[in-house]
């Protein structure tokens, strides 16, 4: 029977029962030290240079960080220390034993001899730590998925007692029973034609279950419908959806964009950004302008934003003493502000598609682009970001209270945040180019292709995806950074995180089509007719869709809802439809900003490692402000087209 130190050399270093393996077990067992520590004894401390690794044979060991905060646990089994050895590097950690410990050790020198006879053992190491990197970025995208509206709040985890069902669900059933004493034949009254939204409202904010309130809301708007003799059915209306060209293109358009997300995230490039700025940035501004310069380089996603600023500058921020309230503020909604700003993003791509589906052609880039000047909620929220980085924003309410805290000493953190605390290794294995360059290449290849297809400038990213994906393959397959397996296992998982935003986008593109058909449109525009014309509609749809926004908790529903109704009240008043477009793309960010629904702020917090309520106190005021100055500048731009 093996011993325990035969044991370790031969499953860490991969060695079988051959006489050559023989030879090489007997010669690094006999190079291991066991040696003892006591409880709280420091084994190694970050910063060091490496000198051994080492093996647990009893006890466990703390992983601590910068701070001597706790990271993560290693127990009986296991080993650590081998990273520093392999690369080259400093530790990255201070590791200290938890109770008496007992480990072998085995110096640097026997454990590059036995890397040497084995270098399968580096390539292990390499997927190690980007399937560590990938899996923080995973858990990032399930968590913040609330956003776009697919998941569940997380306080209904907890399972319903069957009367609490019994009672919900009788509600819904007697609401629909109801419309069957609607007269058939006869026009739909306002009541039956707001009677769908007042329930997705009520109920979403009741429950916090958005899909099943959209469902049930489409439902009940399609029932109605049927009730006025429409024969459009649920299958029906929606198989009309999904076979319309402009539903097919943005869906593959955001599968493929799902997979390029996952694929950089698994580049090891954060992990090199990693290394670089906390080698290079010495200085509390640097840290937090570089880390809003990255926000708008990586523009592709904002949780693939989120995940590298995170990542990369929370650390920097902890040692300049800058309180987590402030680096959410400054990695959080920015992300979202560049994101709406940019037509090549996944918000661009899924409010074009929504434009292009809304007015029945493919000119919703381009009133895209007209729209961006008219984005006043993410153009002030990115002015107020700069300004924060800066040290120039006046500092107010909860955020001048963390500022406070952490002047005095106290934590970076408010109150219960240790369980948002992320407790993945840190690496910085990878290099950045293969971050950046993919990204550099879909902004040629959509720009070329577009340019080349229409004969002047435009964008098609359809076409720059594919051109991006198959150069990622070439460039990471050739580095060696996955297998041609994994390569094609990422491109599947990337896309299947997208697979419930499409869902959401064609569910709530019936309940549109479905109110329009009742007549919401009309009646609106009749509404309407009290104003003068064009001038208040952009101030009108801001405040009344930034309302919707705040209460249902997300925006993503929110737009595939309201464009449409935008759009054709902008045509219907003859008025500035790249306007009335910007004012609801507004209202969407503005919404996300004011909402303290619990579940579409996890993402931030388990992001920047803070309590989420906390993180809504600290930016709230900031977002009344901008919603207010926002409102007077949609007013302001409402009369000036009415009179010109």
């Amino acid at each position: 029977m093996q011993n325990i130190p035969q044991l370790f050399i031969k499953n860490f270093f991969k060695l079988n029962d051959s006489p050559e393996d023989e030879v090489m077990l007997k010669r690094l067992e006999s190079a291991l030290v066991q040696k003892e520590y006591a409880n709280n004894e420091v084994i190694f401390s970050i910063g060091e240079d490496a000198d051994a690794m080492y093996f647990i044979e009893s006890g466990k060991v703390e992983v601590l960080g910068t701070d001597d905060e706790p990271l993560n646990e290693i127990e009986e089994g296991n080993y650590f220390g081998e990273y520093a050895v392999l690369t080259g590097n400093k530790r990255l950690s201070t590791i200290r034993s938890k109770g008496g410990v007992l480990v072998y050790r085995l110096n640097t020198k026997d454990v590059l001899e036995g890397a040497k006879y084995n270098s399968s053992i580096y390539g292990d190491l390499i997927k190690r730590l980007y399937g560590q990197i990938a899996q923080k970025h995973t858990k990032l995208m399930n968590i913040s998925s609330n956003r776009r509206g697919i998941v569940r709040d997380s306080k209904n985890q907890k399972k319903k007692s069957l009367k609490e069902l019994i009672i919900h669900y009788s509600i819904i059933l007697a609401l629909f029973l109801l419309i069957l004493l609607i007269p058939a034949g006869v026009t739909p009254t306002p009541i039956y034609i707001l009677l769908p939204i007042i329930f997705l409202i009520v109920n979403i904010t009741i429950t916090k279950r958005t899909m099943e309130s959209i469902v049930f809301g489409c439902l009940l708007a399609l029932f109605i419908l049927g009730k006025y003799g429409y024969s459009y059915g649920f299958y029906d209306k929606i198989f009309k959806i999904l076979t319309t060209g402009y539903t097919m293109k943005i869906s593959l358009i955001l599968v493929l964009l799902g997979s390029l997300i996952k694929l950089l995230s698994c580049s090891g490039g954060v992990n090199a950004l990693r290394r670089i700025t906390m080698e290079r940035i010495k200085s509390k501004r640097g840290s937090l302008l570089t880390s809003l310069m990255i926000i708008i380089i990586v523009f592709i996603d904002d949780y693939l934003s989120l995940f590298i600023t995170s990542t990369c500058f929370v650390p920097i921020n902890d040692k300049k003493r800058v309180p987590r309230e402030m680096s959410a503020f400054l990695m959080g909604m920015p992300t979202v502000a560049v994101n709406t700003l940019v037509p090549l993003s996944i918000w661009g791509v899924f409010i074009v598609g929504i434009i292009n589906i809304s007015i029945g052609s493919e000119t919703g880039t381009a009133v895209f682009y007209q729209s961006i000047p008219y984005n006043f909620v993410s153009i002030l929220v990115l002015v107020l970001a700069f300004l924060a980085a800066m040290g120039k924003l006046p500092l107010v309410g909860a955020l001048k209270s963390a500022h406070e805290r952490t002047e005095k000493g106290g934590d970076l953190w408010p109150e219960k945040s240790e369980q948002y605390f992320s407790h993945d290794e840190v690496c910085t294995r990878g290099n950045v180019i293969n971050l950046f360059l993919p990204i550099a290449v879909l902004l040629v290849t959509s720009v070329v292709s577009g340019t080349l297809a229409e004969g002047s400038f435009s964008i098609n990213i359809g076409y720059g995806l594919i051109a991006t994906l198959m150069f990622m393959f070439v460039f990471y397959i050739f580095q060696r950074l996955m297998t041609p397996e994994e390569f094609f296992d990422n491109i599947i998982s990337g896309a299947e995180h997208m697979f419930g935003t499409i869902i959401l986008m064609i569910i709530m593109i019936c309940f549109s089509k479905s109110l329009e058909e009742l007549g919401l449109i009309n009646w609106l525009t009749s509404v309407m007719g009290v104003f003068s014309n064009f001038m208040l509609l952009p101030v009108v749809l801001f405040l009344l869709f930034t309302v919707i926004c705040y209460l249902l908790g997300y925006s993503w529903g929110m737009y595939a809802f309201a464009l449409p109704i935008a759009i054709q009240l902008a045509a219907a008043a003859d008025g500035n439809i790249a306007l009335c477009i910007g004012a609801v793309i507004a209202a969407g960010v503005a919404g996300d900003g004011l909402s303290n629904f619990q579940s579409d702020n996890e993402h931030f917090a388990h992001a920047i490692g803070c309590e989420p309520m906390a993180l809504v106190k600290a930016r709230f005021p900031y977002f009344v402000f901008i919603t207010v100055f926002a409102a007077l500048l949609y007013l302001t731009a409402g009369i000036l087209h009415s009179i010109t």
